[in-house]
């Protein structure tokens, strides 16, 4: 990826008020791909102890849009038209990673499949599953945007 682009991704993500909130952060960003997790905190569960499933679905569309968002040519940005959540198991941990991978990248349409996992100690556990697709919108992608 071009160090330009990974520069302007990652500023655009650092001024994501939301991902910002929900403490995420990126852990891998390449073409086509992106990683992202976010630690444990007592706001972002639901009762008894898990990950609220909307702070999964957040993680998971965010990843792929970025992961998305790495194959737009200079200047465009793309945008989640459309994304399925499969919740697989209960997020009990404390930290989620999502791994967002490209998996169609056409000029207007990009499918991005991204799996969440819950980490607790030495367990890695598969929680959820997300089918994303982007759109590629017209606008012009601005410094702050991701």
């Amino acid at each position: 990826m071009q160090p330009d682009l990974e520069q302007g991704l990652l500023a655009g993500f650092e001024s994501r008020n939301f991902m910002r909130h929900l403490g995420v952060e990126i852990t891998v960003l390449e073409q086509g791909v992106c990683d992202m997790a976010l630690d444990h905190r007592d706001s972002l569960m639901q009762h008894g102890g898990r990950f609220d499933s909307a702070v999964l679905g957040a993680l998971a569309d965010m990843a792929a849009g970025t992961a998305g968002q790495t194959l737009m040519p200079a200047g465009e940005r793309c945008r989640t038209a459309e994304y399925k959540l499969n919740l697989l198991a209960a997020a009990e941990g404390a930290r989620l990673e999502a791994e967002a991978r490209i998996v169609k990248a056409g000029r207007t349409l990009k499918v991005a499949e991204t799996n969440v996992y819950c980490i607790n100690e030495s367990e890695r556990k598969h929680v959820a599953m997300a089918l994303v697709t982007l759109v590629a919108d017209g606008t012009p992608r601005q410094e702050k945007d991701v």
